[in-house]
């Protein structure tokens, strides 16, 4: 008779054991679906300025476009900048973008190059919020009109 009132003392401690460890659980699971979003925002983020980066970086190797302009269509979508200034696409400045010619003229192995840094990314997830500096992204091609410009004339023979 002894061992059924143990049994039975220990059942009514055990009342609220559900509650917790419901609430443990989905206080992980939630805290790892935020996880999974937040990183997948970053990441996103970073895949668009990477593309754009690529874009730009072929734009100004084929129409021989100056750092700026390489800088502003990077930014602002145009190679000219408004005339506020201001951030550009995805919050970016001009001043995150740099340039760079790699190579010898006239050769072909020169190459233009356009990194994007000090970029941030906001995280939202618990324990690990705040303000954090994306890695440098960085795109390069090889000048394909070695010194032709953009601007043609079509001459007509008589």
């Amino acid at each position: 008779m002894k061992s059924c009132s143990r049994h039975r003392r220990s059942g009514k401690s055990q009342k609220g054991a559900a509650l917790v460890e419901t609430a443990l659980v989905l206080t992980t699971l939630l805290s790892m679906i935020l996880f999974i979003m937040d990183m997948g925002r970053v990441l996103l983020i970073q895949q668009y300025i990477t593309e754009r980066a690529r874009t730009t970086v072929r734009n100004a190797v084929v129409n021989n476009w100056s750092t700026d302009d390489a800088r502003n269509f990077l930014v602002f979508n145009n190679t000219t900048a408004p005339e506020g200034g201001g951030s550009g696409f995805l919050g970016l400045l001009p001043s995150q973008v740099s340039s760079q010619t790699l190579g010898t003229v006239g050769e072909p192995n020169r190459r233009l190059q356009i990194t994007v840094s000090n970029v941030p990314a906001v995280v939202f997830t618990p324990y690990l919020n705040g303000s954090f500096t994306l890695p440098p992204i960085v795109a390069t091609m090889p000048v394909q009109s070695l010194g032709a410009t953009n601007c043609y004339t079509l001459q007509v023979s008589e």
